[in-house]
């Protein structure tokens, strides 16, 4: 990537059912960069992480979202990966991988292209779907618990993929109760609580 992508909140408030769990944020976050957002369990990380991406509507405030000087619509800008993995039931990896135009390989999945999605591990299921985030090409990825269930060798690639995306350009928030690290890119914490 060529041009920093920047993700801008103005006055942010999220509020879920009667609980406020964020007011008045005001953020300018342009790559590269790696955003590590922490907090308690329900503490509004997830629910942070929908609006930055666009998924959930504050109750007050502007997200808006770019490539350079071009202001992008969300689906433009980013790709989310959730907590929890996306793997199409009854499909094989390497199926799921393909509707998406995502490559195994990058992924170590290469070994489990034919394994149904129902079989794969918890590690294995977040895998492809972080191949399936690569294949997007988005210049913002936002990552809910990316670290979770994956073993030392998944959280190097997850780390390996983040540092290539941020010095690329890229921007990277990401929520997760394990620290980030990725050598040789700049990073910010966020605190919610």
């Amino acid at each position: 990537m060529i041009k920093p992508a920047t993700l801008t909140l103005q006055d942010v408030d999220i509020i879920r059912g009667a609980r406020t769990l964020v007011s008045g944020l005001s953020l300018t976050l342009s790559g590269p960069k790696l955003l590590w957002v922490e907090g308690g369990n329900g503490i509004g990380k997830t629910s942070l992480l929908r609006t930055c991406a666009g998924l959930s509507r504050p109750a007050a405030g502007l997200v808006t979202w770019a490539l350079g000087d071009t202001i992008l619509s969300a689906p433009d800008a980013v790709a989310f990966l959730p907590a929890d993995s996306y793997a199409k039931a009854g499909l094989e990896a390497g199926e799921d991988a393909a509707f998406w135009n995502a490559d195994l390989k990058p992924v170590d999945m290469l070994a489990h292209a034919k394994t149904t999605s129902e079989k794969l591990s918890t590690g294995q299921a977040k895998r492809l779907s972080f191949a399936k985030l690569l294949a997007t090409k988005k210049p913002i990825w936002i990552l809910d618990e990316p670290l979770a269930g994956l073993d030392k060798s998944g959280r190097d690639m997850i780390a390996e993929h983040l540092r290539d995306h941020v010095i690329g350009g890229g921007l990277a928030l990401v929520a997760s109760h394990a620290p980030i690290s990725v050598k040789d890119v700049p990073t910010q914490r966020l605190v919610l609580s």
